[in-house]
């Protein structure tokens, strides 16, 4: 969960908003859009898709909230009410949609890409920030949907790979299993675009 969140006050959040305390939902919102809103746009690369399915998530949460159960983590449990959206949303797309998609562009928009959050930076430092975040879209893109989803779990909230495990429905070798595959095929996607990257910034041998 997120750090500044105590667990007692968090259990008494949850009580209060299955009792359909408005406010105790509000304290939930607060607490939860930051980390989800992230895994969404990581996951499908769209920041406008991401905002629509953290709505849709936290809808399902006030539709659902009577059926969690309190020996359960709660973060574990809202976080696959997320994943669930990602894949009913997936299975939707083809994957050069999808592919698409992780680059944070639409073909008619010029809008930065959902990683692309420079501000107040000078312009060589917003520049090199720009070259990175495109290098990783490209590098997440090359991955399987599984995979990234490994990955936007694990970086975006505090669940173990066990829990992880659980949302996707999947054995514990398996996820974790994904999470390797998915850390080597970035790092040599990576380093292969920063050789690129070097290559064309050096000055050519006449």
């Amino acid at each position: 969960m997120p750090p500044q969140i105590d667990p007692e006050n968090l259990a008494a959040w949850v009580a209060r908003c299955r009792d359909g305390d408005s406010a105790a939902f509000e304290l939930l919102f607060e607490a939860f859009r930051g980390p989800l809103y992230s895994y969404l746009a990581r996951t499908t690369g769209d920041r406008h898709l991401a905002e629509d399915l953290l709505q849709d998530v936290f809808l399902r949460l006030i539709e659902n909230i009577g059926r969690y159960e309190e020996s359960g983590r709660f973060e574990a449990w809202i976080f696959r009410i997320a994943a669930n959206r990602v894949r009913d949303w997936a299975r939707r797309r083809t994957s050069s949609e999808w592919v698409g998609s992780m680059t944070g562009r639409s073909e008619d928009s010029d809008e930065p890409g959902v990683l692309d959050r420079s501000v107040d930076q000078p312009p060589d430092e917003g520049l090199v920030r720009r070259e990175e975040v495109a290098r990783l879209e490209t590098a997440m893109s090359h991955l399987e949907r599984e995979e990234r989803e490994v990955l936007a779990l694990r970086h975006y909230s505090e669940l173990s790979f066990r829990e992880i495990a659980e949302i996707s429905g999947c054995p514990l070798g398996t996820v974790l299993a994904r999470s390797h595959r998915a850390l080597l095929k970035l790092r040599h996607e990576l380093e292969a675009a920063e050789k690129e990257s070097e290559k064309k910034k050096s000055p050519r041998k006449k």
